[in-house]
């Protein structure tokens, strides 16, 4: 089950033709395989999204930005277009070439927040709930 619809993906984006809407229903359900699968030493996401509306809502944002990221690159599979007239020339590199879905480290610790760990990298030895 995706933790987003394409309906919620693109009133954050624009709106999507037919051929993107199907693309993105199967990046949705892609997306949230992946995170079932990065975050399962947490328990069922799934489950805990059930019970955790703020995580919910997390892993909808995350599914989107995922999706978004992937559908981005208007050519598959280039890592830059280049452009030449007399003089001058354009070069676009693209972040995401192949269209992966990925998750950017705040992303990441936003989640891990949200699911109780500890991502600030400090534990205090004397104050509570540090």
């Amino acid at each position: 089950m995706a933790f987003a619809t394409v309906d919620e993906l693109e009133a954050g984006w624009r709106p999507l033709s037919q051929a993107e809407k199907d693309r993105a229903t199967v990046l949705l359900d892609d997306a949230a395989w992946w995170l079932k699968v990065w975050f399962k030493e947490f328990g069922d996401l799934e489950a805990l999204a059930a019970a955790d509306e703020e995580l919910a809502k997390g892993l909808q944002i995350l599914s989107r930005n995922m999706v978004r990221r992937s559908m981005t690159t208007p050519v598959d599979g280039a890592g830059q277009v280049q452009q030449s007239l007399g003089p001058m020339t354009s070069t676009i590199a693209f972040r995401n070439p192949d269209g992966n879905l990925f998750v950017y480290e705040a992303e990441r610790d936003a989640i891990l927040t949200l699911l109780g760990v500890n991502t600030s990298g400090a534990v205090s030895m004397t104050g509570p709930g540090l």
